[in-house]
This record gives C-alpha cells, structure tokens and sequence, in this order.
C-alpha cells in the first residue's frame, strides 16, 4: 500500500468560496501551518481550513470556520478508507462551539435544523491539537450538535440551526455559505485521496 501523504495544512480561503487544495507531501511529523491570501469583498471574512493527519493516525480531521470568529465551526474525520466517521445515523459532520460561548448565548437543551428536524448534540470534548499549528486556532474543548451530510449539502446558501434552552429564549448560529463551500470542498478532497491512496 502507497503511504499516505496527506499532512495538517491550514489554509485560508477567500469569500469567493474558492478552496485550495489541502493536499501536500508530508512526513510523520506535522508540517508548520501553511495560509493563502485570503481577500474579502462581501462582509464575511475568510475562512479558515484545517486538514490535521498524521501518517500513523486512524483518521484524517477537518476543522473551518471563519477567521473572525474562532469560536464555533464544522468539524469531520474521514477514515483511511474514504469514509466519513459517524455515518448517517449520528450525522457525518459536527457544528462545534466553545463551551463558553454555548452558556453566554443561553446554553442549549436541544438544537433543530429550519425544518424542525432535531439535531444530536455532542457532550463535551478536548481538542489537544486546537493550537498546535500556529496562530490560528480553534477551541481547546468543544461542545455541539451532530449535522449530517444530507443537511450541510442541501444548505450550500448557508444554513441556520436554532439551539433551545431548557429556559431563556432560542438563539441561533448561521454557517455562511462561504464556510460552507471551502469546509465540503476540502472534506471531498480528502475523501478522494484516502480512496485513491488505498486503491493503489
């Protein structure tokens, strides 16, 4: 089997939803962040993608969000297989959020998609690698709701989940289509070659 030689990189991606290739040689060791000039012309700011891969690591990360704001994103590992972690029964991807910032909008019971189609949530979690790369970093510990495949895909013109508090009133948070575009690109991008990278 050819060894894998996808590596962590962190790119930047501009409002235009144009993703770079997150795909590089690499080594066992993480590589230092790489970035891309990013340029923002519309009021959202650049995305941030981060592929984290270790040639002995079961599973590939993916971790985005938007550079102005560090502190909630998407986040999904694809198997050396090609596959999503979790599959569809407990969602492919998660919405991630600091703990912190969970409880200063209210705390949350329970989340739902625009339709109403309830969303699991996702106890507490570490990141040990959250700034491992650089000055870009996403939260060290997280918490959130699962958000299937289907759902992300089918709300590329962004997508808003509403999280309900077992009291105060319901809040929300709004995954812009930007993110979004520059998130699933890389993620596809990364299935591809755990695929191809095994068929060889």
């Amino acid at each position: 089997m050819k060894p894998l030689r996808l590596v962590f990189t962190t790119f930047l991606v501009s409002v235009a939803g144009c993703a770079v290739s997150a795909l590089g040689g690499g080594s066992s060791a993480a590589t230092p962040a790489m970035q891309t000039p990013a340029t923002d012309s519309s009021g959202v700011g650049p995305s941030i993608v981060q592929v984290r891969s270790f040639r002995r690591s079961a599973d590939v990360t993916v971790v985005a969000w938007e550079a102005d704001d560090a502190e909630f994103g998407l986040r999904t590992s694809v198997s050396r297989a090609g596959e999503l972690v979790g599959g569809r029964r407990i969602g492919d991807h998660s919405l991630y959020m600091d703990p912190l910032y969970a409880r200063d909008m209210g705390g949350f019971k329970y989340a739902a998609d625009t339709l109403g189609h309830l969303l699991l949530g996702i106890g507490a979690r570490r990141d040990v690698y959250a700034c491992y790369y650089g000055k870009d970093c996403s939260p060290m510990t997280t918490v959130g709701v699962r958000v299937p495949d289907s759902l992300l895909r089918a709300n590329r013109d962004s997508l808003v989940l509403t999280f309900y508090p077992q009291v105060l009133e319901p809040w929300t948070i709004t995954l812009h289509r930007e993110l979004i575009a520059a998130y699933l690109k890389t993620v596809d991008s990364v299935v591809a070659e755990m695929r191809t990278t095994r068929a060889m």
